[in-house]
């Protein structure tokens, strides 16, 4: 019997032993399976090995391990991780504060919905904090932010419609767009207007020429203006690397097209070349003209009155510049001023060459400023 009991009481003590040693509470059993599928690309694990780094559930705190795991979540588009090491690196309080990384995982969060990064990359545009100081791009988030359920991002969303009905109405024209985009080629080309011109968002030029792209090639290369967009991005090396060759090549297609933009420019090639082709100038000034485009309207007045490339014709000639001085460019305005103030080809009218020369002056030429000083 005593023989009995000893082994029965060595048999229990081992099985307590053994179950001592070997026992995994929920929270180690837990961590374990996260650990072993976030060892496999499983973000959402990730997240979680994270988390219990940080806070020492189910294993030792080790913020390190942590700072890793959240960088790994985040890489494989956890929203919750870069918003996580948005604070992190703008607190500074385990890792050595990083401003730039932390604003590179609050974009990442917004920009995959997170509405607490929406809302803070909104407040960070309002006030200009580590990023330029834009209140269209600030309601843009903001307006982000309310659609995924955030009450002080709505909050601010209903003032702006009070406040500011234009840019209230015009962000949200801007959004949906985005949303309604699909292959409709005007609708791309105005989503890369507004990243290009910063109207009503921040400029974005990367992304402008991506969308122009996107609209010049699912219009079959037929919407001038997107051709003539990418043009001037290639010649101006705005968002992509400068290319005068494809630059004049989308000019000339575009100008094909009948875009009066691209029809002045293709006249500006034309003027400037050595020796000037100044027929070929004409034409296109001529067309870009009779479109409306008061540069070219200028361009076309200029070679009148200089009998360039055309008969000479001072009536001719004014009555474009009163075209494209009515539109207020400041060059033509500039030109009427001197024409009626000194009677070039016309009877002599001070009080009228003054009141042109007063507009451009007000418009910013720099010689009616400068004459009308004298």
């Amino acid at each position: 019997m005593k023989t009995f009991l000893k082994v029965f009481i060595g048999v229990l003590l081992t099985v307590g032993l053994f179950t001592f040693a070997f026992y995994r509470t929920p929270q180690e059993r837990a961590f374990a399976k996260n650990l072993k599928l976030a060892q496999s690309g499983d973000e959402g694990a990730a997240l979680a090995v994270a988390q219990a780094y940080e806070q020492g559930q189910g294993t030792k705190p080790n913020k390190e391990q942590a700072l890793e795991w959240y960088q790994q979540a985040a890489a494989g588009g956890s929203a919750q991780a870069a918003w996580q090491l948005f604070q992190i690196y703008s607190k500074g309080d385990w890792v050595q504060a990083d401003i730039p990384a932390a604003l590179t995982y609050l974009q990442a969060a917004a920009q995959n919905n997170y509405p607490e990064a929406q809302y803070e990359l909104g407040n960070q545009y309002m006030q200009g904090k580590n990023v330029p100081e834009h209140a269209g791009q600030a309601y843009y988030w903001y307006m982000q932010a309310a659609a995924n359920h955030s009450r002080p991002a709505k909050a601010k969303v209903d003032a702006l419609s009070t406040e500011n009905p234009t840019l209230y109405d015009s962000l949200n024209r801007f959004m949906q767009a985005l949303q309604t985009v699909e292959k409709d080629p005007q609708t791309q080309l105005e989503i890369g207007q507004a990243y290009r011109y910063g109207l009503p968002i921040l400029r974005e030029d990367n992304t402008a020429f991506t969308w122009f792209k996107k609209a010049w090639e699912a219009s079959n290369e037929e919407l001038s203006q997107a051709a003539y967009e990418l043009a001037d991005q290639y010649a101006k090396g705005e968002g992509v690397e400068k290319d005068e060759t494809l630059a004049t090549n989308l000019f000339a297609k575009a100008a094909e097209l009948k875009n009066p933009a691209a029809q002045y420019q293709m006249g500006i090639f034309a003027y400037t070349e050595n020796p000037a082709r100044f027929e070929d100038a004409f034409a296109w000034f001529s067309n870009a003209a009779a479109q409306g485009h008061a540069q070219g309207q200028y361009m076309t007045g200029f070679m009148l009155l200089q009998g360039q490339g055309t008969n000479k014709s001072v009536p001719l000639a004014i009555r474009f510049f009163e075209q494209a001085a009515e539109q207020n460019d400041a060059s033509a305005q500039y030109v009427l001023g001197q024409i009626y103030t000194k009677g070039l080809g016309v009877k002599r009218n001070a009080a009228l060459g003054r009141s042109w020369l007063e507009r451009a002056a007000e418009n910013g030429n720099e010689s009616a400023q400068a004459l009308l000083a004298n």
